[in-house]
């Protein structure tokens, strides 16, 4: 199993959120604030530049099986990019083990 991390622009929440549900994978989604590379960001409001180093971001952890990994991350590429400088990265990183708390269960047949 792996565990992707996506930091993405908030505006692309829901776009992601739903292209996930309709994968049929599950996943928690939090919000943050953070900064880039640069840590000073222009932007425009109401037409002037706008300079901000924290700015609101949303991160969506989720939980994936092996063979599903490259089409959550496809997805939410996808789904999350604008082409703008600030629209996010993923992470994708080994999951040494997944416990449900409620069930008790261990095993990787929770995701099939």
């Amino acid at each position: 199993m792996k565990k992707m991390e996506a930091v993405i622009r908030v505006e692309r929440l829901r776009l992601v959120q739903k292209r996930i549900k309709e994968l049929k994978i599950g996943g928690i989604i939090l919000h943050a604030s953070g900064w880039s590379k640069s840590r000073e960001l222009h932007a425009r409001y109401r037409g002037l530049p706008v300079s901000y180093d924290l700015i609101p971001v949303a991160k969506v952890e989720v939980i994936v099986p092996d063979d599903k990994i490259d089409l959550v991350v496809n997805t939410i590429k996808e789904s999350a990019r604008t082409g703008e400088v600030g629209d996010g990265v993923i992470v994708v990183s080994n999951l040494e083990s997944f416990i449900n708390i409620a069930t008790m269960d261990d095993s990787e047949k929770q995701f099939e």
